[in-house]
């Protein structure tokens, strides 16, 4: 069987000198950590999603890597992946 996985990559931007935001995106169609990442660093860069942020530039060298995992009998966990930065 093959178990599910969900990932949910975080992406922080400056709002103020003294704030910052994380702005998570799910992406279920991915093989691998590397691919969810980029497929969310696509949607953060689309017209609508600079639009949501008010054309503020995410931080993309700082990433937040979560994985929901689903295994082959039910059980679901959340955790933090290993290369998260």
């Amino acid at each position: 069987m093959i178990d599910t996985v969900i990932w949910l990559i975080g992406f922080r931007y400056h709002v103020a000198p003294d704030r910052i935001i994380r702005c998570f995106y799910l992406v279920d169609n991915a093989r691998d950590q590397q691919q969810a990442r980029r497929i969310a660093a696509e949607r953060a860069e689309t017209p609508v999603e600079r639009g949501r942020r008010k054309h503020l530039n995410l931080d993309q060298a700082w990433t937040e890597t979560r994985c929901l995992h689903c295994d082959s009998i039910g059980r679901w966990k959340f955790e933090l992946a290993e290369d998260s930065r």
